[in-house]
This record gives C-alpha cells, structure tokens and sequence, in this order.
C-alpha cells in the first residue's frame, strides 16, 4: 500500500496555501536551492546569528532580557534538544517523571537509555492535568533526576494555567532543596496557542533556574525543511549539557554539504533569523503586520477545527476541546486496554486506509477512560474531511 493512498488522520500535512508564511521567510526560503530535500527534514545551522535570533525570541516570549546565545543550544528538531538533556544530564539508573500525555519517542528515548520512567496520574476530568497536591505526591514517591512538563499538553492541546504551572514548578523548587532535579518544559505548540494571551506567563518563569525550555521551528511554520529544535537554560545548565556531549550547538555539516547526496549545504541561518522575528515583532506588538498575520493563520486552524468538531458532535463522541492547533482527542468507542487500541488502529488503517494514532501512544493511564484517538485538523481541509469520514464510519459502524 503507497503511503499516498494513505489518509494521515493523526499528522499534521500543512499546506502552505492554507497556512503562508509571511514574506519576510517565504523570501529567504525562495533564497534556498530547492534542490535539496525541502520536502524532508533537512540541516539547521547553529552559528551564532542564529542563536542571537533565538534568544531575543525567548526574551520576548518571557519579557524579560534574560537569554544570550550562552543559554541557547540549536538541536536537530525538539527531540534532539531532549536527547542532548538526558545525555548531559542523565545516566543509565535514572529515573524520570513525566505529566502525560507526552510526545512518545520522550518515554521511548529514556527508556532506551536505560532509564527509568514514570507516568504521573491524570484523569480525564480534569483535561489530562495535573492537580497540585497529586504532582506533589507523585514527586516526592521516589528520587527524581528529570521531570518532563508538556505545555501546551501534546496532543491534547491544552495550556496549564499560569498558578497551576507555577505551583508544579514550584514543588520542583521544594524537591531541589533536597535532591538536585533538572525541569524540562516542552513548549513546542506554544505559538500555536489560539490566544497568546494564555500562554503569556511573564519574567517570573525565569526565576527558576532549574528548568530548561525545549522548543521546535518546524510544528510553528509548517516547514518540513526546517528541522530547527533548540533549548534556553541557565548557562550553567548549557555548559553542564556541553560537558556531557561534547556538544555546544549542532552545526549538521553545515560546512560540508550532505556527503552522501553530494550536495551544498542549504543556508538556513538567515530563514531562521527571519522567523525569529517575526514571532518576535508579533510577541511585542499585537497591532504589527506580523501579529495580523499569524492570527489569520491560527484563525484557518480554528475554522479546521470546527469542521473536526462539527463532524465529531454529529457522531456523539466525547472529546477534549484543544486551546492550541493543531490536534484533538477523541473517544475511541470499544477500546479498553492499549492492546485494545492499537489492534483498531491496525484494522482502520487496513479497512479505511486512515492513519489515527491512540492516546496509549502518548502514554495515557490504562484506567483513564474513555480511551482517546488523536485527530490532527492541521491538515489541508479536504484531507481532514475525508479521513474524519473514514475513521467515523469504521468507528461508529466498524466496518
């Protein structure tokens, strides 16, 4: 079967009639030989332009000028920033708490590594959150290296209240007093939030220097080709991650071209300098051309997920409405256990021809029901209905 006889119910295909870039990146990409695997993820560069763009992103983001290119370290995609971590910081032996639902090769990479994970107690009740006092207890179980927050939560796309994120972070504080424990914050849907204003949580995120903020270029932008991840720390947290890798940015032979396709290396650092600001112009003035035009584009996405929605409201199927793009769960009738899920997914994706990955992918509690189906509505909107159509059909009637 040819994966374009495929619908990809649960990835995102961005179609970039449907969500442009601005044309201060569209310029630079036309700048790029598209001779080289744009359709791919392909190489970033972490020179130090690109860097400097990052961290006057960050500072904006947080409204303060905390970061200088010391405390930024360019990854080969949000994993690759989270693999750096563990390596600097961790060893086989370690343990990690992580708040699902989780982006799944997070688990999978540490547990590879020979680590130990733990997945936190959440219900659907409360959206897949965390409650404070239930964190708290989870924390001080056992000892903790690594706690890994998702906010926006993925895929579920919803945005942790400024008091709750900053009291889970505060217990961290707590357990640091007694036991050295690092915070990743995987903020990889955060410019994809439908109301920035949510997602605005100030200087104060800065007063904690244990945490390390993840970050990708290529769910934001939509761009296959920009397979730019990258993290803002405390410095001594950066060096702390270049004394276990060896690494202080990924530069991806950059210098070299790709050696096996015998091409130049794509010029990427000026792409990135230029989304940089961007979302930077549409962070500090919600009046600009800029912001104008990113929330057109969140707007398409929300104009998506009514379609989804509308759809879904049809077939009576419970679901968790998403605060960011571009994804949403939804009730897999039938299905009680992983097993359970994963065996539909394997008869839909042969019955229908739809690809819709389980919530047991991202780690859900076996006991949180109803056992959930991710949807992407970041797709091209005739792709979406029909897949939608597809899955709802085998879903509801099973055939």
């Amino acid at each position: 079967m040819a994966s374009s006889d495929i619908f990809f119910l649960s990835d995102f295909r961005i179609d970039l009639k449907e969500h442009p870039l601005h044309e201060s990146m569209a310029k630079r990409l036309r700048d790029i030989d598209r001779s080289w695997h744009l359709s791919e993820y392909g190489n970033t560069s972490g020179d130090i332009f690109v860097r400097k763009a990052l961290a006057r992103l960050e500072n904006a983001r947080l409204g303060t000028d905390l970061y200088s290119i010391d405390n930024v370290m360019v990854t080969l995609g949000a994993t690759g920033a989270t693999s750096m971590i563990y390596k600097g910081f961790l060893r086989p032996g370690s343990r990690l708490l992580m708040i699902p639902p989780i982006y799944y090769v997070f688990a999978g990479a540490a547990e590879q590594l020979g680590m130990t994970v733990d997945m936190m107690d959440v219900v659907r009740e409360n959206d897949f959150l965390p409650t404070v006092d239930a964190f708290e207890a989870a924390l001080n179980s056992h000892d903790y290296d690594l706690v890994l927050i998702t906010n926006p939560t993925y895929p579920i796309g919803r945005v942790y209240p400024p008091e709750l994120l900053f009291e889970v972070l505060d217990c961290i504080a707590a357990y640091n007093r007694k036991r050295p424990c690092i915070a990743v914050l995987d903020e990889v849907y955060a410019q994809l939030s439908f109301d920035q204003d949510k997602i605005r949580y100030g200087p104060h995120l800065a007063d904690y220097d244990f945490v390390i903020r993840t970050n990708s270029m290529s769910k934001s932008l939509g761009t296959a080709g920009l397979r730019l991840g990258y993290f803002c720390a405390h410095p001594r947290l950066c060096e702390h991650v270049h004394e276990g890798t060896g690494w202080r940015v990924m530069d991806f032979l950059n210098d070299l071209g790709d050696l096996e396709y015998g091409t130049p290396p794509p010029v990427f650092g000026p792409y990135v300098e230029a989304a940089c600001e961007f979302f930077r112009s549409a962070r500090l003035d919600g009046e600009s051309d800029e912001a104008a035009f990113w929330q057109s584009n969140l707007a398409r996405y929300w104009d998506k997920y009514q379609v989804a929605k509308a759809m879904i409201d049809d077939a009576g199927l419970d679901y968790i409405e998403p605060e960011t793009a571009f994804s949403l769960m939804v009730e897999l009738r039938g299905a009680k256990t992983p097993q359970d899920q994963f065996e539909m997914f394997k008869r839909l994706l042969a019955a229908k021809r739809v690809y819709a990955l389980p919530g047991a992918l991202y780690r859900l509690p076996d006991h949180a029901k109803p056992a959930m189906v991710r949807v992407s509505f970041g797709q091209p909107e005739s792709l979406l209905r029909e897949g939608l159509a597809r899955a709802l059909d085998f879903w509801m009637n099973g055939q």
